[in-house]
């Protein structure tokens, strides 16, 4: 008889703001705002649960949370930081099961299922994992436990903040009857607002409803609706790390890569928005080829600020819209950075310029194909060595010497304006923290 599933779903309770603790111990029980200071034309990514007591919300502009609660320690957040943190919690996950699918910058599964004769109850090892992650990592984690990954991830919800839940099997239909409907994975805020326009306000409300009529209001997504408000969800934990024999270690090649930097105070200067993009564009090729793949896809986006007030935006008749993007066929794909690089560049110029200054600038690589080596090219007319080869040659060298002192010890030239607005650190410029794209 097969084991019963038994899934974990792991959440890192306010992310940003826990690393702004474990780093600096002093704060540990104040309120803490991570997205910048006061002053700042931004918003809060990230508060700790004493902030939130105080009315703090993410999303919330930092001068609201400043009026809220002026004794809050205001940090701008630290990037790098925040990802060896991740690291050091996927690691002792890791030290647990194998079968561990990173989601996010915050969160993960981990498939405990038939493990109960090593390892003991799931309750156990769930309550044994938060344990020493507060203790080796200093961050407070949320763990849920369930037959599915949609019901791990709800048991989490219910033990928020920094306790262990677990949603015994043949109880799941119980549990679901009363949950908001907003709350189940997959059910966004536009499907939300339609269905309680018809009266469903709770999964069990929803489980009720037939297939036909989900699938005729929100097509195929409907049916995947209709199963987890009954709960069944049979997607498996897909292992984000493979471990060889040898105890090697091979992360999975994500199915897309996305870079953003964003400007604080925004900008004007177009040379530091290209420079912004090319540092970006050598940090995704450098994944790439890490990964071993190469992308088919290649989008460039920008947002502005909309400077005007809010009189004069209802005034116009067609307002420009703040975020604008362009995109192309890699053909053939490439993990190239000069060739990344030249396309970027070509389609931020296609971008339409505006009066505004820049807020953020970004590029996703889509399409990603294994990369099975490349077939070099026969000599130029002169004698020389196609350039393309040449390229590939000099990525090759930087990312052995990048893997061995820092990525921010070599930079191209394209990038280098950057250091007149963003400090250089040994790993690269240290940008701002909604990127998380070190």
């Amino acid at each position: 008889m097969a084991a019963a599933r038994v899934i974990l779903h792991l959440d890192i309770d306010a992310f940003l703001a826990s690393v702004e603790v474990a780093l600096h111990p002093e704060l540990r029980g104040r309120p803490v705002v991570v997205g910048g200071l006061p002053t700042d034309r931004n918003l809060v990514m990230s508060c700790s649960y004493e902030a939130r007591a105080r009315g703090v919300r993410p999303g919330m502009l930092l001068a609201e949370a400043a009026r809220l609660c002026p004794e809050a320690a205001f940090r701008r957040g630290d990037a790098q930081a925040a990802n060896a943190l991740r690291e050091r919690v996927v690691e002792l996950v890791l030290e647990t099961t194998p079968l561990v699918e990173v989601t996010s910058i915050d969160d993960l599964y981990a498939d405990l299922t038939g493990t109960e004769r090593a390892l003991g109850l799931p309750i156990d090892v769930a309550a044994g994992l938060r344990a020493r992650i507060r203790a080796r990592v200093g961050v407070p984690v949320t763990i849920g436990l369930g037959s599915s990954r949609t019901l791990a991830r709800l048991a989490g919800k219910v033990a928020k903040p920094g306790g262990v839940a677990w949603i015994l099997p043949g109880y799941e239909r119980a549990f679901l009857a009363l949950v908001p409907v907003a709350h189940l994975p997959g059910c966004g805020h536009q499907a939300g607002r339609l269905l309680e326009r018809f009266g469903v306000r709770t999964v069990g409300e929803l489980a009720l409803a037939s297939r036909e009529a989900l699938f005729t209001s929100f097509g195929a997504h409907g049916l995947v609706l209709h199963d987890r408000a009954r709960g069944i969800d049979r997607d498996p934990v897909e292992p984000s790390i493979t471990l060889a024999a040898d105890g090697t270690r091979t992360p999975r090649a994500p199915r897309s890569i996305r870079r953003e930097g964003t400007f604080e105070p925004e900008e004007a200067r177009r040379e530091i928005v290209a420079a912004m993009l090319a540092y970006l564009v050598e940090r995704a090729a450098h994944r790439l080829r890490a990964h071993h793949v190469r992308a088919r896809t290649l989008v460039v986006r920008i947002q502005h600020v909309d400077t005007r007030s809010a009189a004069a935006i209802a005034r116009a008749a067609d307002p420009e819209p703040p975020f604008a993007e362009q995109r192309t066929k890699l053909d053939p794909p490439t993990d190239s950075t000069a060739e990344l690089l030249a396309r970027a560049q070509q389609l931020l110029g296609a971008l339409p310029r505006r009066r505004a200054l820049v807020k953020r600038v970004g590029l996703t690589l889509e399409q990603l194909e294994p990369a099975h080596g490349w077939q070099r090219h026969l000599l130029e007319d002169d004698g020389r060595e196609a350039r393309a080869d040449r390229e590939r040659r000099l990525d090759a060298a930087l990312d052995v010497v990048r893997a061995r002192h820092g990525f921010g010890r070599i930079l191209r030239g394209a990038s280098l304006p950057l250091a007149a607005t963003h400090p250089l650190e040994p790993d690269g410029f240290r940008l701002r923290t909604p990127s998380l794209n070190q």
